[in-house]
């Protein structure tokens, strides 16, 4: 079981009250990671809610198929205490949108997803602040990747772009 400290860390709860935090951290359990460890992979069944502790996650998502040639795409490196991944367990359809994965040896807290959905239907207020909180941490997620697409695509831009001016490529004979 994990401690109200614990979860008072994370900003998906701080505005939820000791009593509202205690239930929760009967959900919870402290695991470790090591570096380089898959802590669940895109388009798993999602099962757990994580709340990083100590250490540095990156989400991955993966581009293709096996049939096609795989590509791997970072999109966010959480390395703060109280950052919070895997909330696709709280969302149908309950699959992991992304991959985890250590970049160094970490620990988190996991949370029975299931357990935590019953608590948000059985008291509505948590349910409202936790998905408030959720949404904000979904717009700031998709703000800082659109900034980054905006950023590759700028790059990519500049790379391929012709010099301007005449073509003095080829000589007239």
């Amino acid at each position: 079981m994990a401690s109200v400290q614990v979860l008072k860390k994370a900003d998906l709860f701080k505005s939820l009250s000791d009593e509202q935090l205690k239930a929760i951290a009967k959900l919870g359990e402290e695991k470790s990671f090591n570096a380089g460890q898959e802590i669940f992979k895109q388009d798993e069944k999602a099962k757990t809610l994580y709340v990083l502790l100590d250490g540095a996650v990156n989400l991955i998502f993966t581009l293709g198929t096996e049939a096609q040639e795989e590509t791997d795409l970072a999109v966010e490196i959480l390395d703060q205490t109280g950052s919070v991944f895997g909330t696709a367990a709280l969302m149908s359809p309950y699959l992991y949108n992304v991959t985890a994965r250590c970049s160094q040896s970490t620990e988190a807290l996991a949370i029975d997803s299931a357990g935590f959905r019953e608590i948000i239907q059985r008291e509505p207020i948590i349910g409202f602040e936790v998905m408030t909180k959720l949404a904000q941490i979904y717009f700031d997620r998709l703000n800082a990747t659109r900034t980054a697409i905006t950023n590759l695509f700028k790059t990519f831009k500049f790379q391929t772009r012709r010099p301007k001016g005449p073509d003095t490529s080829l000589e007239s004979k």
